[in-house]
């Protein structure tokens, strides 16, 4: 995976050192996770399995309302404390406060966008497994969703239909 990005340059990461603290904190805890822990309810819904990790679509609203009130997206075990290592999860709308170009008024999230959160969250979990921290991984993750050309880039929304 690393080869793949041989050539990227980083951007500086500018946030508040807080958020590297305790990214990395999650990260080097993840292989402790308990591994019967698994939060299951209406709100969230198996897809599919990907080389060992469990794809679900999470109900947007009751994470942000339970969880976590800044969920965005997509997640997974390396990112998020409550997410098992073993799966993703990505949501089935986007946040009020949401960037996205091209969101529609009901904030659903397309099937073009599931699929390229996708491939954003398993490549992310991925390189962060190998070590590599999130920030770094977030970005190549988002150069992996540029590559597979689902959405014109990873913070605009595409409603037509997968091909």
């Amino acid at each position: 995976m690393k080869n793949e990005f041989s050539d990227f340059v980083f951007e500086k990461d500018d946030r508040e050192p807080f958020w590297a603290e305790i990214e990395r904190i999650i990260q080097l805890r993840a292989p402790k996770k308990d591994k019967e822990f698994k939060p299951t309810g209406s709100w969230k819904k198996f897809v599919r399995e990907n080389e060992g990790i469990k794809i679900y679509r999470v109900d947007s609203e009751w994470i942000r309302n339970n969880l976590l009130a800044s969920w965005n997206h997509g997640g997974h075990g390396y990112v998020c404390e409550f997410i098992p290592i073993d799966e993703v999860w990505i949501g089935n709308t986007h946040p009020t406060n949401c960037k996205c170009k091209g969101v529609n008024n009901e904030r659903q999230i397309s099937e073009r966008y599931f699929e390229s959160a996708v491939i954003h969250e398993t490549t992310e979990r991925e390189l962060m497994v190998e070590d590599m921290v999130y920030w770094q991984a977030h970005q190549l993750a988002l150069e992996a969703e540029k590559k597979r050309g689902l959405l014109p880039d990873g913070y605009s929304e595409d409603y037509r239909p997968l091909e």
